[in-house]
């Protein structure tokens, strides 16, 4: 046993004597979008309304610090970033047909850890996110009593590739999917409708290692 301890600390240092760590700044642009479960019935009083997320890419952006030690064509990438996302909802009175398209919004702190491989300028990587809901914004319906229920925390996976130029700009495209939803729906005047939005993206991010 204390062979093997040995071995792994030896293993340890040797990686860590090999490794390559950059830290730099990175900014961009996403597309995202509000994906609902399902479409939502809301009753309140005499108003029946009807909630459905909308396909089309609400863009928003990100910006913030990384981290990336490299060893063996292996790297390991943390970041921490601010990011800005939302998506449209439309919103149908069923009683009077009225429709309006809603936008949720989210102020967030990104905290991804990437794993992934390196062959020669280009990367491919993935790896868990959590995110910290700083603020969000959802005024669907114009009700009195309305309340968002979301929660103070997401978790979700981000997977995508990436380019190094002059070994200091780095470029990169994700996606980034939901494991966990947003919150638990709405609140209406002590009523709860419950519901399962999540809010995927794709991310496109300019970085500066220095």
């Amino acid at each position: 046993m204390k062979k093997v301890f040995l071995l792994l600390i030896a293993i340890s240092l040797f990686a860590a004597a090999n490794a390559q760590i950059k830290f730099g700044v990175k900014g961009g642009i996403s597309s995202s979008t509000i994906k609902m479960d399902d479409i939502i019935t809301v009753t309140q009083g005499v108003d029946e309304y009807s909630l459905e997320g909308i396909k089309s890419g609400t863009v928003g952006f990100h910006a913030g610090l990384m981290t990336q030690v490299t060893f063996f064509g292996v790297f390991i990438q943390p970041e921490l970033y601010f990011s800005s996302t939302g998506g449209d909802v439309e919103v149908t009175n069923l009683i009077t047909q009225d429709v309006n398209i809603r936008k949720m919004e989210f102020k967030k702190l990104d905290i991804p850890v990437l794993v992934g491989f390196k062959f020669g300028p280009a990367r491919v990587n993935a790896g868990p996110v959590a995110s910290i809901i700083i603020d969000s914004k959802a005024d669907l319906i114009d009700e009195a009593g309305y309340e968002e229920k979301f929660k103070g925390a997401s978790f979700g996976y981000q997977a995508g590739v990436g380019l190094d130029l002059l070994k200091t700009i780095s470029l990169d495209i994700r996606y980034e999917g939901n494991l966990s939803k947003l919150g638990d729906g709405v609140n209406i005047e002590g009523e709860d409708f419950e519901f399962d939005s999540r809010n995927p993206q794709f991310i496109f991010s300019l970085g500066i290692f220095f």
